[in-house]
């Protein structure tokens, strides 16, 4: 995963208010949208390949701790979007 991703991640993670934004997205073009809007640095491409690797289990453990800013991850993700293109996002809580 790109270090412009992570970093996208550790924002939504830091910001409740962020978070809440993705969670009221349920379309994949408006979450790349916004997540564009945030950070730059990375594509539509690896924005949604992100998402179905978070969604699949398939980060590796770097990959887990550069998006929990080093700090462990519990079961839940910063960032995930489910098959029908609902936009997910854990709390900053809850990591």
């Amino acid at each position: 995963m790109s270090e412009n991703i992570s970093l996208l991640f550790q924002k939504v993670q830091e910001d409740e208010a962020l978070a809440e934004k993705f969670k009221s997205i349920t379309n994949p073009d408006e979450a790349y949208a916004l997540a564009a809007s945030l950070q730059d640095g990375f594509t539509k491409e690896e924005f949604l390949s992100a998402m179905e690797q978070i969604n699949s289990g398939e980060l590796s453990d770097d990959d887990l701790a550069a998006m929990a800013g080093g700090s462990q991850l519990t079961d839940a993700t910063p960032i995930s979007i489910s098959a029908s293109g609902t936009v997910m996002v854990a709390s900053a809580g809850a990591v």
